[in-house]
């Protein structure tokens, strides 16, 4: 047990036995039959001291009870109701003159009291007779006392009788004084009790007033504490009998006021000592109410009892909450809270043999109760004084952090890179710092604020300022929020700014920062641009198209909107004689002209290659075919000239009226294509309207056959893993690299290519289905082969655009990874180049997650049909699969041969590995490996092969 803990319990121990002590010893009191001599020197003298007591019936007299003519006992059972209390002394003057004395009884609340002074043959001298709450008006004030004077005369022997008839304590002190003796006594009593009660009187002021200035609630309740106690001192001494007739309620007012002292002081205990639990507490309150309500609803006797006997242990709880939930950063206060209850026990010894004890008030007892009282008083003042300058510290090293972070933010405030102001809500500008200057170009702060009358000027449309100022209103903030601005010099920008509303005591003001964010709004303008258009042509491409058609399908529209399909003829002889640079220059011009050939209202997309779509709406059907037309003719009477040669080009088109409300936009699209394939095996360069009788829907049922083959094969696990290894060229190989191929193995055995499949899967968004499987029976492979994972350098598995978008393919990579235990690093993601610039934030997304994990990614079909090289950069890829078409024909085109060298330097310069796709020979190795490309990939290398059949190479 810690040392304070002993303390603790030693001191509540000790407190306990002595009140116990005090109550015990007051309790046992012996009657001795004597008498009180008196002389000339006599001052003051206990008459319990030499006096006899008997009890007997309250109808007896006095003489019954000195000549009884039978016993004072009777059959009737003797109780403090229907009993009285006699105390008879004899007094005798053994002196040589007459001494004057008075006969003095503290004590107001007395129900009957009857003294009776007699001499030798017991006949009445003086008698006196006072009654609690009979309006004895002629008790000496402020402070009063039962008092009777006679006078002996030498050698007079007289016998003092008094009957004490009440139900509370019977047995009290009562002095005897010699005339002079008790005057003297009473000035000094008189001065000592206005002493104390002027201390109290002032205390109480002085926590009264200093809890009006601090507001601290400790101060409040010493002031009412001392008050209290001021209360309690002026009924102890005969205060009560300023109003005669509430003399016999001494006890029931004891009660309340001791009990509201108790609550008072449960109140300075809780301010002193705060981790007290709210249980605990409330018990503080719980004790003394208790005891008041169990004093109140007894007897007088028992009232008194219950107040002595609970008060220690409630100041004894008190004492035990102050060590328990002591404050370690202020010992000092706890320990003199604890001295002011050893005061407060002392102060309760004395009182207790006052009460029960043959000691009566003189100025020695008063000096000690005052004494006592003032050092109680005195030191749970100072434990206060001392929290409060413990508070006040604490308060204090806080206002220095306070002073010190404003210094700090101020610092961030003026060396913040963002720019921050604060302004009205009606935009008068209040702060800026000085990036906000340079954002808007201002030469410095001071200039800023005198030139910018409101931040209006800000914007370059005030009315997004009104906006912005209605919205902050209704939500309390606005973040992020991007607008175009106006600089100083009046050159527009765009800024992001995020603000938001706070009130103080000048009233609400809006604090704001801001930063520049043109040329992330162009880039963002540029890759929103090529999200939903063609990077070659301008114009909308499939996946702008798509979404623009779902939405027409979805208006409902009393005309239907029509969808062309178009599909270029001969186009391939311009690519094959000319290059593709001439191809993608046809492309263009075609698109061109077509654009130049449709009405505003029309929509212009390339489908792919040299296929184009046109989405008409508002227009009827004859209308829409009378366009697709004019498109025809215009394609037909276009020449293309190139290097010297002159090629002239037809289209074939396919039409279709969405009339079917069942139908989605991709099979709509379909449908066109499956006319304008019709209109191409008819003989090309004509117009073919889709309709569910013709041969043309063959074509389209194909495609929703291969969609239930391969719902079947996922639900049927019928597809199968291949791969095809990959060779270093750089180095000798240390471990396998491979991909991983995807096969379909139809119900009757035959294995089916992907090119058969897959464009239909990625037509009618399947694809994601299929990736997981791949994922899943990829990784479940790897991890039942340990011994292949730990020889494996690369396993690369492709990925298509729908995976990518699809906002819960990533959670199940990462799933798998750790279902599968397969390591990161071991696992290469490839991605089509125009997948990964088309879905651009997805892609990025995806791979950052993954490259963090340590994963690799590959850019497959490098080189083709995007401006390559400007994305290349932006997208975090560790390899550079180069297209196949520059690797076949290498060997006899030197452009190949220049367009691969060029790619690999590029890749070399950012820090990428390169593979060359479409290997069929060793000569081409060969030549890859002296240009400095890292692996081969293909036929040349090694064909496909189950990968349950794998063989290292």
């Amino acid at each position: 047990m810690p040392f304070t803990r002993k303390g603790m319990l030693a001191f509540f121990v000790a407190c306990i036995t002595l009140s116990t002590w005090a109550l015990s010893d007051a309790i046992q009191n012996s009657a001795v039959a004597s008498e009180l001599t008196i002389d000339q020197s006599f001052h003051v003298a206990t008459i319990n001291e030499s006096s006899s007591f008997f009890v007997a019936h309250k109808s007896m007299t006095y003489l019954d009870v000195l000549h009884p003519s039978s016993p004072l006992t009777s059959s009737i059972p003797l109780d403090r109701n229907n009993s009285r209390l006699w105390i008879s002394n004899e007094l005798r003057n053994d002196g040589f003159s007459t001494i004057p004395l008075v006969l003095n009884i503290d004590r107001l609340n007395i129900n009957d009291l009857q003294i009776y002074l007699l001499d030798g043959n017991a006949r009445i001298i003086k008698s006196y007779r006072y009654q609690a709450g009979k309006g004895d008006f002629s008790l000496k004030k402020p402070f009063s006392a039962i008092r009777l004077s006679f006078s002996l005369t030498p050698q007079e022997n007289v016998r003092l009788v008094i009957g004490v008839y009440d139900d509370g304590l019977r047995y009290f002190p009562i002095s005897l004084w010699e005339k002079q003796a008790i005057q003297q006594y009473d000035e000094t009593l008189l001065i000592l009790l206005g002493i104390v009660m002027g201390m109290l009187t002032v205390l109480t002021g002085y926590f009264l007033l200093s809890y009006l200035y601090q507001r601290t609630p400790a101060r409040f309740w010493l002031a009412v504490t001392n008050f209290v106690l001021f209360a309690l001192l002026f009924m102890a001494q005969g205060g009560l009998a300023t109003w005669p007739s509430l003399t016999n309620a001494s006890e029931i007012t004891f009660a309340v006021l001791i009990s509201l002292g108790f609550v008072t002081l449960a109140k300075v205990t809780h301010s002193l000592f705060s981790p007290i639990p709210l249980v605990l507490r409330l018990l503080t309150f719980a004790l003394p109410i208790g005891m008041a309500i169990a004093a109140v609803a007894t007897s007088a006797y028992d009232a008194t009892r219950i107040l002595f006997a609970a008060s220690p242990f409630i100041a004894a709880y008190h004492i035990a909450l102050a060590f328990i939930f002591k404050d370690k950063q202020n010992i000092a206060s706890s320990r003199l809270f604890a001295f002011a209850w050893v005061f407060v026990f002392m102060l309760y010894a004395v009182f207790v043999k006052i009460a029960f004890d043959d000691v009566f008030y003189t100025a020695p007892i008063v000096m000690i109760i005052l004494t006592l009282l003032t050092l109680s008083l005195l030191c749970i003042g100072f434990a206060v004084e001392l929290k409060e300058q413990n508070a006040s510290r604490l308060q204090l090293s806080e206002s220095e952090a306070t002073i010190s972070s404003l210094h700090h933010f101020y610092d961030l405030f003026r060396n913040s890179s963002e720019g921050l102001y604060t302004s009205t809500l009606d935009g008068e500008l209040k702060t800026v710092n000085p990036a906000m200057c340079a954002l808007f170009g201002y030469t410095d702060e001071a200039k800023m604020l005198a030139q910018v009358k409101n931040t209006k000027q800000f914007y370059a449309n005030a009315e997004d300022r009104d906006v912005l100022v209605g919205e902050l209103l209704h939500s309390g903030q606005v973040a992020a929020r991007e607008i175009k601005g106006m600089r100083a010099n009046g050159s527009a920008f765009w800024f992001s700014i995020s603000c938001q509303v706070r009130e103080n005591d000048s009233g609400s003001f809006l604090y704001g920062s801001i930063i520049d964010v043109t040329e992330k709004k162009q880039s963002d303008s540029s890759l929103q641009f090529m999200a939903t258009h063609d990077s070659l042509t301008g114009v909308y491409n499939r996946r702008q198209f798509e979404t623009t058609l779902t939405a027409r399908l979805s208006e409902n529209s009393p005309i239907p909107p029509c969808v062309l399909y178009l599909d270029l003829d001969r186009f391939k002889i311009v690519n094959d004689t000319s290059g593709h640079k001439a191809g993608d220059a046809l492309i263009k011009d075609i698109a061109h002209l077509l654009e130049k050939s449709l009405p505003n209202e029309a929509m212009l997309a390339r489908i792919t290659g040299d296929e184009f779509g046109v989405i008409f709406e508002n227009q009827p059907e004859e209308q829409a075919y009378l366009q697709a037309t004019t498109l025809l003719n215009a394609v037909q009477a276009y020449r293309f000239s190139w290097e010297n040669r002159i090629f002239s080009l037809g289209v074939s088109i396919g039409m279709v009226v969405c009339t079917d409300p069942d139908a989605s936009a991709e099979q709509y699209i379909c449908m066109a294509d499956a006319a304008c394939y019709y209109a191409k095996d008819q003989g090309r360069n004509q117009i073919h309207k889709y309709s569910k009788d013709d041969e043309s829907m063959l074509r389209y049922q194909n495609e929703l056959d291969w969609v239930n083959s391969i719902q079947s094969a996922l639900s049927e696990d019928r597809f199968l893993l291949y791969y095809q290894p990959l060779r270093p060229l750089s180095r000798p190989n240390d471990g396998h690299y491979y991909e991983v191929l995807l096969r379909m193995k139809e119900t009757d055995g035959r294995i089916v290519e992907p090119a058969a499949f897959l464009p239909t899967a990625e037509r009618f968004e399947m694809n994601v289905k299929i990736d997981k499987w791949v994922i899943v029976n990829t990784f479940s492979w790897l991890n039942e082969h340990p011994e292949h994972l730990a020889e494996l350098k690369r396993c690369s598995i492709n990925l298509n655009c729908h995976s990518l978008a699809d906002r819960d393919f990533k959670l199940f990579v990462l799933n798998a990874f750790e279902r599968y235990n397969i390591p990161y690093d071991k696992i290469c993601f490839e991605m089509i180049e125009s997948v990964a610039i088309i879905k651009m934030e997805y892609t990025i997304d995806f791979m950052r997650t993954f490259n963090r994990l340590g994963c690799s990614f590959a850019l497959d079909d490098f080189g083709r049909g995007f401006a390559s090289y400007g994305y290349l950069k932006h997208l975090p890829v560790d390899i550079v699969k180069i297209d196949g078409t520059f690797i076949k024909d290498m060997r006899a085109d030197p452009v190949d041969v220049a367009m691969v060298s060029s790619i690999k330097d590029v890749a070399k310069a950012l820090g990428m590995q390169t593979v060359g796709e479409f290997v069929e020979s060793d000569a081409t190795m060969t030549q890859l490996g002296n240009m400095g490309i890292d692996f081969a990939q293909g036929y040349g290398v090694a064909e496909p092969a189950l990968l349950d059949d794998f063989k290292p190479l």
